[in-house]
């Protein structure tokens, strides 16, 4: 009787996680199609006509493939949230900026975005958090201070969360 109540209440916890997971997924891929119809022509320069909304399923396909590339990988759930935090964090200056600030142009913004999410990832730890792109994989460990090799997660969060603002500053926005 206690195994059936078990394997019962196990599946009702699946059928409701599974439901979570997928009206976030239904909504971020609601949110970025929207983003990219309505905003698409002033945010990519194309030379000839394009349907935004059939970019926009490409690039959710896209996205689509990575994500699934991603997670066949088995990451630890953690690793995923900190890679999430380091996309958030490559955003806040830039985002909060513009509010202030109304010379930024939506092209300044991506590509400030862009270069920290470039700079953040070539400091982000590997899931074993003892080297990184940068750090270990394309420059030996032993060529860097103790510091750097161990701080590799905080310090790609300060890259992410800085260099954005230091390439608007250097935009002269």
């Amino acid at each position: 009787m206690l195994k059936e109540q078990t394997i019962i209440l196990s599946l009702i916890i699946i059928i409701l996680g599974l439901a979570l997971t997928i009206s976030t997924i239904d909504t971020l891929i609601n949110a970025i199609s929207s983003l990219i119809v309505v905003d698409g022509k002033a945010t990519f320069k194309f030379k000839h006509k394009v349907n935004y909304l059939n970019f926009s399923k490409y690039i959710i396909i896209i996205l689509s493939l990575i994500s699934f590339f991603v997670a066949s990988k088995g990451f630890d759930i953690l690793y995923l949230f900190l890679l999430a935090d380091l996309f958030c964090c490559s955003f806040v200056l830039t985002v909060f900026y513009s509010f202030y600030n109304k010379k930024i142009n939506e092209s300044t913004a991506y590509l400030s975005i862009i270069i920290g999410l470039i700079g953040g990832f070539l400091l982000f730890p590997t899931p074993d958090f003892s080297k990184s792109l940068l750090v270990g994989i394309l420059i030996p460990k032993e060529l860097f201070a103790p510091f750097i090799s161990q701080q590799l997660l905080f310090l790609s969060f300060v890259v992410a969360t800085f260099l954005p603002f230091f390439i608007l500053k250097a935009k002269k926005v």
